[in-house]
């Protein structure tokens, strides 16, 4: 019954070792209940009895391990700690020297478990005279070679009212000379195992070794007459990206939340971006930007020899390395300013017309020189506002139109404020 048999292993691993080391070699060592005599028991004995068991707390929480054959317990081996009754018994009860006779016993057996305090396989039985033990053959048993834990032996502390107690149990011979021996880890392993997938015969790492892209700065594309640096844009603007590791066999510009769009860095390493497209997504505010670099991976596999490079490789799933993001600010523009006349419910107004002039729920007002007047919605005596004209009333800004001849016309949505030379005619 191969591992159904540790606490029996354990019972034969004492019975060995006292065999083997007691300096008393006429003393029989036996293993019985401490009121039975064994047959061909006769003369001084210590007896060992197996009095309680109780699970280890410490190995309650282990994961299954694989066995010796490569086999996965479907449950941890249960680890258990053994109590047992030492006690020693003369030949004859009623001797003069019976009792001191079975102390000595009892003193020997207890230096060979004191010093013997943990049992390895490495442990040899030393005497050529042990029943079921030949010499040179491991004191621990066979039952106990596999497990991983040591076997630790200890005297446990006993006050007399426990030993009474346990001979009073016994209730059948009287009180006899005993200690309380503990021993510590026995594993009983489990006679379930579950599948154990196949070792792996090749291993490969895929790497993609490539810096991630850094943006130092990005500006509106100047014309030859304007110096760089402006970080406000509008629709159809083209962007000037400067930084490092830009270059890559596939570089792309994401705005925002749109689909990112594939440029050519330029040999100085520098990106100018296609137009700013016309798109519902891109709102008067900031605007995020950010670069993605695209590098194939490349890969190396092999099993115990050296690694050798792969060449099928899987795509990744991500195989894109991306930038920081930097903030520019999309501003809305415009392109005209046009005095209306009152006209049946609509009153004198300035009507402005351009790009991204209204967004609906963000607030939308329009400069005049050193005027201000805030688009209504719902209109107030105006044309309904949208993205590509908005009015605002005469009144609202508190001038006659010849007043407001010549001044500069403004537009600021979402606190993004309009950049272009526009007067009012």
């Amino acid at each position: 019954m191969p591992g159904l048999l540790p606490i029996a292993g354990a019972s034969r691993t004492l019975r060995t070792l006292l065999r083997d080391r007691m300096r008393q070699e006429t003393v029989s060592v036996t293993l019985a209940p401490p009121d039975v005599a064994p047959d061909g028991a006769s003369g001084l004995r210590v007896n060992l009895y197996l009095l309680h068991v109780v699970p280890n707390p410490h190995l309650a929480n282990l994961p299954p391990r694989p066995d010796a054959a490569g086999r996965v317990p479907v449950r941890p081996p249960l680890g258990m700690d053994l109590t047992y009754l030492l006690t020693s018994h003369a030949a004859d009860e009623t001797d003069a020297t019976a009792d001191i006779d079975a102390q000595a016993a009892l003193a020997d057996a207890l230096a060979v478990l004191h010093e013997h305090a943990i049992v390895t396989p490495a442990l040899r039985v030393t005497r050529a005279t042990i029943p079921d033990a030949p010499q040179g053959a491991p004191v621990m048993d066979l039952e106990l070679l596999g497990q991983t834990e040591r076997l630790t032996i200890t005297l446990r502390r006993a006050d007399l009212a426990e030993i009474t107690q346990i001979w009073s149990a016994l209730n059948t011979t009287p009180l006899r000379r005993a200690a309380l021996i503990g021993v510590s880890v026995v594993e009983l392993l489990p006679r379930e195992h579950r599948a154990a997938p196949q070792p792996v015969t090749e291993r490969r790492i895929y790497l993609q070794p490539f810096r991630p892209p850094l943006i130092l700065d990005a500006y509106r594309t100047p014309a030859p007459s304007e110096r760089p640096g402006e970080r406000r844009v509008r629709i159809g603007d083209t962007v000037t990206i400067e930084g490092e590791n830009l270059r890559a066999p596939r570089t792309l510009v994401q705005f925002g939340d749109l689909a990112p769009v594939e440029v050519l860095p330029l040999p100085t390493g520098r990106i100018v971006t296609a137009a700013i497209p016309d798109d519902a997504a891109l709102q008067p505010g900031t605007l995020a930007l950010r670069v993605i670099a695209e590098r194939p991976p490349s890969g190396v596999g092999g099993g115990e020899g050296p690694g050798v490079p792969v060449t099928d490789l899987p795509a990744p799933p991500e195989p894109r390395h991306l930038s920081d993001t930097t903030v520019l600010q999309l501003i809305p523009r415009v392109t005209a300013a046009t005095m209306l006349p009152s006209a049946g419910a609509l009153a004198a107004r300035l009507r402005v017309d351009g790009q991204r002039l209204f967004v609906a729920g963000a607030a939308t007002l329009v400069f005049v020189g050193d005027r201000v007047a805030a688009v209504g919605d719902p209109p107030n005596a105006t044309a309904a506002p949208s993205a590509t004209a908005v009015e605002v009333r005469l009144a609202d800004l508190g001038a006659t139109a010849a007043e407001l001849s010549g001044a500069a016309v403004r537009v600021r949505v979402n606190g993004a404020e309009s950049a272009d030379a526009v007067t009012v005619p």
